[in-house]
């Protein structure tokens, strides 16, 4: 099994993860969104957040699932070990298994996986992005299923599930709204552990939107398709119901993982106004949102 090279560093949401494959000068991108992660001042003398290795032999543990979905082409499974998390993703073409382990080392972690150079790039970018918010909810940082626009120095960001309009609506204000800068267009990741601060990052989804920036967090928006634009302030259940379920899914079927993002939560209820919203898909609902934001002092 031919071992990838393992000496690049990136800075992600105000964390460290290193070991990860090496940009090459004929590519310079070989996980797609990375490049432009890697840290600007000299980081000798701090600790990573994440190891990851790459190219390691693994014998496949006997754990039941904790939680199983579909990406892609791949069947994967998310379950522990102890204190060690484990992710499968196993091919329906070919029955080919990817594994990653995450292993708590102190306060740094380590994953390793047994990709080879044969791996798919976009596998081994998500078993990174699984094992990086493993790793991140230990520091009060979480991925959110969202679209985040940036507007007059903070983010909005729109959540809901997939095809119920996240993309579109953000679209809506790029064309509407002065000023709208795209942050991310699928999983920026929040930063509660001061200020509450929501991060670019490598992954966002099918629009390639990679950009190094932090915003504070103005809103977050639940939408929801109707006939009419509608909007009102959420508290209470209704709030953490918007919130909760924009979390990476696998991590609230274990316990220690969903305990760091309920209290992830729950800072981010106390400082950050969460509102549901009734759409149409026109320029009417961004101006609605943007005018409410404004009206209220959030932007």
């Amino acid at each position: 099994m031919n071992k990838r090279h393992l000496h690049d560093t990136y800075r992600i949401a105000g964390h460290l993860i290193t070991g990860l494959p090496s940009l090459k000068q004929e590519n310079p991108d070989i996980i797609p969104g990375f490049s432009c992660f890697h840290p600007e001042k000299d980081i000798q003398k701090e600790k990573p957040l994440l190891r990851f290795e790459t190219g390691i032999p693994l014998s496949d543990r006997a754990t039941e699932p904790q939680h199983s979905f579909m990406f892609e082409q791949f069947i994967c499974d998310f379950s522990s070990d102890k204190d060690v998390y484990l992710f499968r993703m196993v091919s329906q073409e070919n029955n080919k298994c990817y594994l990653t382990e995450i292993h708590p080392d102190g306060d740094v972690f380590r994953a390793f996986g047994n990709f080879d150079n044969e791996a798919p790039g976009y596998v081994l970018r998500f078993a990174v992005w699984i094992a990086f918010g493993v790793a991140a909810v230990h520091r009060q940082t979480v991925a959110i299923h969202s679209s985040a626009v940036m507007c007059g120095g903070k983010s909005v960001l729109f959540l809901g599930e997939s095809g119920t309009g996240k993309s579109t609506h953000t679209r809506l204000w790029l064309d509407n709204i002065p000023g709208t800068e795209l942050l991310n267009d699928d999983s920026p990741f929040m930063n509660v552990s001061g200020d509450i601060r929501v991060y670019g990052s490598p992954w966002s989804g099918k629009t390639p939107c990679y950009k190094n920036r932090d915003t504070p967090v103005a809103a977050l928006v639940r939408l929801r398709q109707a006939p009419c634009n509608k909007i009102r302030k959420l508290n209470g259940l209704e709030a953490i119901g918007a919130v909760l379920p924009s979390f990476p899914p696998a991590f609230s079927y274990d316990k220690t993982l969903s305990g760091y993002i309920h209290s992830i939560l729950s800072k981010i209820l106390q400082k950050t106004p969460v509102y549901g919203l009734d759409c149409l898909p026109s320029a009417d609902a961004a101006e609605l949102v943007f005018n409410t934001l404004k009206e209220e002092g959030s932007l």
